[in-house]
């Protein structure tokens, strides 16, 4: 079986720092976020991988994101204020499914393309131009809810949720031939 795994990234210019009916890894997700102070969301509308349509998944995750930025929240050792909500790019999308379609065809998982891309390359070439880039990704989670728990509950990744600077967001989402092989790309953007 396959665990779920997180990464984050955040670059700027070129610089990279570094109970019953939920499912398992959810509810796991749910009480790590739970401990970190995070707001649970509605269970019906979990958004599933297997089940509705990428679409419906990535807007889930827009609102999941949304609805955290809604609160003050310490990721890790670091206190964010509340953030004014995202706003979806379709550049950060296409930059996003660029990656996660790279990830699950070849295999791998990481923030670095297949072809030696960063995040900020790939955001630059699917036609946005940014001062600031941030990428989120995960392998495994088979929700919306779930993966954004998992994000909330990293600091790393939860800091890039919760940092105000950032004004629009991408995300997407790639299946792989293998159970378990779930990959997601969420990425920030601030426009020049």
């Amino acid at each position: 079986m396959i665990h779920p795994a997180f990464s984050v990234v955040m670059d700027t210019a070129g610089m990279l720092p570094v109970f019953s009916r939920i499912p398992w890894r959810l509810r796991v997700y749910a009480i790590a976020a739970l401990l970190a102070g995070v707001h649970t969301v509605a269970i019906p509308a979990d958004a599933f991988v297997t089940r509705d349509s990428h679409a419906k998944v990535r807007a889930r995750v827009v609102d999941l994101v949304n609805e955290a930025r809604k609160h003050r929240r310490r990721c890790g050792s670091e206190q964010f204020p509340a953030a004014a909500p995202l706003s979806v790019s379709q550049e950060l999308n296409a930059a996003a499914a660029g990656h996660a379609r790279d990830m699950a065809r070849k295999k791998f998982f990481e923030h670095r393309g297949s072809n030696g891309s960063q995040p900020r390359d790939r955001v630059r070439r699917a036609g946005y131009d940014s001062r600031l880039t941030g990428e989120n990704i995960a392998l495994g989670p088979e929700s919306a809810e779930e993966v954004v728990a998992g994000w909330l509950a990293s600091p790393g990744h939860c800091a890039n949720i919760m940092d105000a600077r950032f004004q629009q967001i991408g995300v997407a989402v790639s299946v792989g031939r293998k159970r378990g092989q779930i990959y997601w790309v969420q990425n920030f953007g601030v426009p020049r």
